[in-house]
Parts: C-alpha cells; sequence; structure tokens
C-alpha cells in the first residue's frame, strides 16, 4: 500500500513538474549556443570588449505575434529599438546584433553604442503595446574589474 502511495505521489509531482513553466526572464550573456538556443557566460555586467547576446524567454509559447525590444540609455532616451514578429511555437526570442567592424556578434560597446554606463533593456507586447519585462545592464571599461574577477 505504501509502495502505491509513493508511486501516485510520485506521478503527480511529475505531472506538475511537466505543466509548470518558468517565469519570464531577460537574460543576457558572452556567447549563444544555436542547436539549444542557449546564452551561455551570462550576467549583467559586461566590458565594453565582451560580446553582448541577449534572448527574452516568454515562459511559455508566444500568445501574441509581435514582440518590441528597446534599448534605453541613463537617461530614458532609446537608443535602439525593433519590432520583431514571433512564432506562437516558440517560446523565446534571441537577439543577435552582428558586428559591422569584424563579423560576428557585436561586442557590448558596438550594441549598446557606448564604452560605458548604465542601460535598460525593455520587451514588450507590441500587438497590444504592454510592457512584458525590464532589465538593467550595466557596461566598463576593460580596465575595470567586474566582481570576482582577478
Amino acid at each position: 500500500m505504501k509502495k502505491l502511495h509513493l508511486l501516485i505521489a510520485l506521478a503527480a509531482g511529475l505531472i506538475l513538474a511537466a505543466c509548470s513553466s518558468e517565469p519570464m526572464s531577460i537574460v543576457t550573456g558572452k556567447d549563444f549556443i544555436p542547436k539549444r538556443a542557449v546564452i551561455v557566460d551570462t550576467g549583467s555586467v559586461f566590458h565594453s570588449s565582451d560580446q553582448f547576446v541577449m534572448q527574452f524567454r516568454y515562459g511559455k509559447n508566444f500568445d501574441f505575434s509581435k514582440i518590441k525590444w528597446e534599448v534605453l540609455n541613463a537617461d530614458g532616451k532609446v537608443i535602439s529599438s525593433k519590432t520583431s514578429s514571433v512564432n506562437a511555437k516558440e517560446g523565446s526570442y534571441t537577439i543577435l546584433v552582428s558586428s559591422a567592424r569584424k563579423g560576428g556578434i557585436a561586442n557590448a560597446a558596438e550594441f549598446f553604442r557606448a564604452k560605458e554606463g548604465s542601460f535598460k533593456i525593455r520587451f514588450s507586447n507590441a500587438d497590444a503595446d504592454t510592457l512584458l519585462l525590464e532589465k538593467q545592464i550595466q557596461i566598463v571599461l576593460n580596465s575595470e574589474k567586474i566582481n570576482g574577477e582577478e
């Protein structure tokens, strides 16, 4: 009888785990693995020469058709913005900005158009013009240490 109760509890736990979704998030990092759609070496403080990749994870499949992302400087001025279509079969949207100078992924200075400063990344549902999530990003000079660096 105990085994049956344990088995039922385990099955219920697996069903709940399968049905739950991760919360919405903005993930920023220095590299992207396309086959797994995963950003690696994540953080919110970057050296100006670090590659910069960002991904919006909705936590479930998109239930809207257009997403808008904006980058704002410390004064709240929009320095870049784009609206893109998203697919209802996907739950994340990744932004890889190519470097005009060297090819490949743009570094933080190219992406934010500054060598240092505080910035805000904002994602919104462009269909309903509603804010979904924001994230603060800090860009520092290459000579500065980031927490934990030697």
